[in-house]
């Protein structure tokens, strides 16, 4: 028993217990977001269906203040993902992140099934593809400005929402696909 997490109040005025509803849905999110990564990257047992309506905000019993979990409904779509194939994933992640190696990212993709061989062997449209990783980058990573002590680190912060927009547009325009392995 427990609410949606996409179920916010579409009050012009929230009240205390309104902002702090969204709050707590907003952590759990993110939550979400961290399990479904784990899944895909640590165990390669993956939900493969984690939308609104089977993410639920559970509170946990006797607890005072309230506080909540995390649950996940309907397990009808579970795949799973090679260790090959998780370890692609995080070069690529790496590659991209890190060194900005489009390049690299884009040879991934095609061997991980991820987009035609004939999008990667096209050179415009492959330069295209380098080209929309790139202002992807641009757009979802915020690398953190100088610490206080004069130290930099290289570790960005991911703007989910900016990336979820790009990759909106990625996704048909380079017919980005479900690989074999993918579908049950």
């Amino acid at each position: 028993e427990g609410t949606k997490l996409t179920d916010v109040s579409e009050k012009a005025a929230l009240t205390r217990e309104d902002k702090q509803s969204v709050k707590e849905n907003l952590e759990l999110i993110e939550l979400a977001t961290q399990c479904t990564l784990s899944q895909l990257l640590d165990t390669g047992v993956l939900h493969a269906d984690p939308h609104g309506g089977n993410l639920l905000k559970v509170e946990v019993p006797g607890s005072d203040p309230p506080r909540y979990r995390l649950a996940y409904l309907d397990f009808g779509i579970v795949s799973y993902v090679p260790s090959q194939v998780r370890d692609g994933l995080v070069c690529a992640m790496a590659s991209l992140v890190f060194a900005g190696d489009t390049a690299a990212v884009a040879d991934l993709f095609g061997e991980l099934q991820l987009i035609p061989e004939d999008v990667l062997n096209d050179p415009s449209e492959r330069a295209a593809l380098q080209a929309a990783m790139k202002l992807t980058l641009h757009e979802s990573l915020k690398y953190p400005d100088v610490n206080d002590d004069g130290s930099e680190t290289a570790v960005p912060v991911l703007l989910f929402d900016k990336l979820l927009d790009a990759l909106s547009r990625l996704v048909p325009r380079f017919r980005f696909d479900l690989p074999p392995y993918f579908i049950n």
